[in-house]
């Protein structure tokens, strides 16, 4: 006699455990995103410390050991930033003796390079100069990272306070002010408010 297995289906479930089960997968979740905003605080840390600079201008000087003649164009894309921004770094960066302008030619567009000091200090850093997000990025899978984009989507839309400004300002910047925005009104601070 042939035996009927029986499908268990959520429908089916204690509404309790259901609850309880989400409730979990949503504390890991936290907890992912704990390591990983924690990796970034780490590596933004180590540059200031070990590089003597902030991590965005680091990773602003990896882009340009990659790819040497940069225009300022270039790096935002590279970069995920404001044109201004990247501007605004190779200025600096060219005040501390670590870039220097190349002059448009026939067959180049003016751009950027580093100096002799710029190739010794990035030189000097490991791998990760580019970030630790970036890094870590850079080594998955074109599925993997395809699927982690797709799924980030929604959560990013469902965020309170998103702003989608931030998309454009560098993670290394976390001591920046506030983007205002109109549509929300100040944060009240309770006693008993939690961040997370």
């Amino acid at each position: 006699m042939r035996h009927t297995k029986y499908t268990h289906y959520d429908h089916m479930e204690d509404p309790q455990v259901v609850r309880a089960r989400r409730k979990e997968t949503m504390r890991g979740a936290i907890k992912l995103f704990r390591v990983l905003m924690d990796a970034v605080e780490r590596h933004a840390d180590w540059a200031r410390s070990h590089a003597g600079m902030d991590p965005a201008r680091l990773w602003a000087l990896w882009e340009l050991r990659q790819m040497p003649g940069l225009r300022a164009v270039d790096l935002a894309k590279a970069m995920a930033v404001h044109r201004n921004t990247a501007e605004t770094m190779l200025i600096e960066l060219a005040d501390e003796g670590l870039v220097t302008a190349l002059p448009a030619l026939l067959d180049r567009p003016a751009g950027h390079t580093l100096t002799e000091a710029g190739k010794r200090l990035i030189q000097a850093v490991p791998d990760h100069a580019q970030g630790a997000l970036m890094s870590a990025l850079g080594q998955l899978p074109d599925a993997a990272l395809d699927q982690l984009v797709q799924a980030l989507r929604p959560l990013i839309q469902a965020l309170p306070f998103r702003e989608d400004r931030a998309a454009l300002r560098p993670l290394a910047s976390r001591h920046a002010p506030v983007l205002p925005r109109s549509d929300h009104p100040p944060l009240k601070r309770t006693p008993h408010a939690k961040s997370d």
